[in-house]
């Protein structure tokens, strides 16, 4: 250091200063850094905490809501069994009259419902004696037990209660039996003896529908031999011979709309349009068979029918239909739905219009459920949503209903005359089609029926509607 001169130290003593002030900020830096690492680790700490105290509050709120619904379901079960006791002691109170014994115990029940405020319905009798035998035997299923749409348990015949157990053996996951007399279920799952009762029981709704006068009416009228322009002054000249009976005269003014349609193609030979093989599918549908279930429908059942590819929000993906009927009240339901081919198609297209056909209708159905559950009114005793399929130059004519699940019932089917050796072949023609109007004049009317029926109740309703959310 001594041979050092005095830049030479001046020069080291400014290095050293520079490297102090490096180490000074290092240490700086440093300390920044931790305090830093801590901080974000503090934060850490506190948004761990938030989550976690979260995740108590959402498992908390879960646990309360547990609660509720089963605090909430138990006071069903306390008004249904209320209600059930006071259907019992109303009933003791009538035995006790008989034999001048005391009301005591149906004042009690009278006491019971005055401070409640709300009377007891059939409807609700019966969902407590069902949520009763529900608690007494939990865990004693039945097979044989099968419930309507709403989840009620209803009563059906022996024959349909087999067929239910015999469809979900075999298709657990289906929501469809298909009845009708080609189907491959009714044919090759069916028992035989199974097989004859459906039809038995079919037979004693659908056969009975035709009168025998009109009947007779009809096998009079189209035994006659007569040439074309006979057949028009036949036409021209036809009355009912019962004019007080309704359905004589829709059949009367059924066959004059109707029928010299058919005696004019019968009159062009070998131009006959239900011949022809070139025959256009809305042609010949517009022409011999929407005109008949139009004219049908109206006059028997105030259905108004339209045809010629129809849309409507109710179908399965929009598709058309080339009929639909529907009622001319207030709420306009749709009952009707109508598919058709031309007299001469491909086999896959009786298939395919099935299938669309089932898909709208069953569609159509909980659509008129969902509405007047919706607009808190009563359903229908009978509730039937029909279809029909003109394949080639035959009519098939059937509805669905629901019996544990939706089922397919034929009520008939026809083949359309063709030509004059066929006349008698009307007779067949217009009794299959009286017999689905009529059947849809059943709903109709059990429509009307219901909305003179006393208005469900609350809790009727309430059970209606979470049976429908599920």
């Amino acid at each position: 250091c001594v041979h050092l001169t005095s830049e030479n130290r001046h020069e080291i003593f400014e290095n050293c200063k520079i490297d102090l002030r490096s180490i000074i900020s290092s240490k700086s830096t440093l300390k920044r850094a931790k305090d830093k690492a801590s901080k974000m680790e503090n934060s850490a700490q506190r948004t761990f905490h938030r989550e976690e105290a979260k995740m108590n509050a959402t498992k908390n709120l879960k646990n309360a809501m547990k609660i509720f619904v089963n605090e909430k379901e138990s006071l069903y079960e306390t008004k249904l069994e209320a209600r059930t006791y006071s259907k019992f002691t109303r009933h003791i109170e009538d035995t006790d009259a008989e034999v001048g014994r005391s009301y005591k115990r149906s004042r009690q029940s009278e006491d019971y419902h005055e401070e409640t405020g709300e009377a007891t319905t059939d409807e609700d009798v019966n969902a407590s004696e069902s949520l009763l035998q529900k608690n007494d035997k939990k865990e004693d299923i039945q097979d044989d037990v099968i419930k309507g749409i709403l989840g009620n348990i209803v009563e059906y015949s022996d024959v349909t209660k087999e067929i239910f157990s015999i469809y979900k053996k075999q298709y657990p996951n289906g929501d469809l039996i298909d009845l009708r007399l080609n189907s491959a279920f009714f044919k090759k799952k069916l028992p035989n003896s199974t097989a004859i009762s459906y039809l038995t029981e079919m037979d004693t709704i659908t056969e009975s529908l035709v009168p025998k006068n009109v009947h007779d009416f009809l096998v009079h009228l189209f035994s006659k031999n007569l040439t074309a322009k006979e057949w028009h002054c036949e036409i021209d000249d036809l009355r009912s011979p019962e004019k007080n009976d309704p359905v004589m005269n829709a059949v009367v003014r059924v066959i004059r709309r109707t029928l010299p349609q058919f005696i004019k193609a019968f009159s062009l030979e070998d131009q006959n349009p239900l011949i022809n093989i070139t025959t256009i599918e809305g042609a010949h549908l517009n022409s011999f068979v929407h005109p008949c279930l139009d004219a049908f429908l109206w006059y028997i059942a105030n259905i108004h029918y339209e045809y010629g590819e129809i849309t409507s929000k109710k179908h399965v993906n929009n598709n058309r239909a080339d009929g639909a009927g529907f009622m001319t009240d207030v709420n306009k339901y749709q009952l009707v739905y109508v598919e058709g081919s031309r007299p001469v198609t491909k086999d896959d297209k009786e298939i395919t219009d099935i299938e669309k056909i089932t898909k709208n209708i069953k569609n159509i159905f909980a659509k008129i459920v969902k509405e007047t559950i919706k607009n808190r009114r009563r359903l229908p005793e009978t509730l039937y949503v029909f279809g029909g399929q003109s394949f080639r130059l035959r009519i098939h004519l059937f509805y669905i209903d629901y019996c544990g699940t939706y089922r397919l019932n034929e009520v008939d089917n026809t083949n359309l005359p063709r030509k004059f050796s066929e006349m008698k072949d009307f007779i067949y023609f217009y009794e299959c089609v009286l017999k689905w109007a009529l059947l849809v004049r059943n709903v109709t009317e059990s429509f009307d029926k219901a909305k003179t029926e006393q208005r469900p109740s609350r809790l009727s309703y309430a059970n209606a509607l979470l049976q429908l959310n599920d």
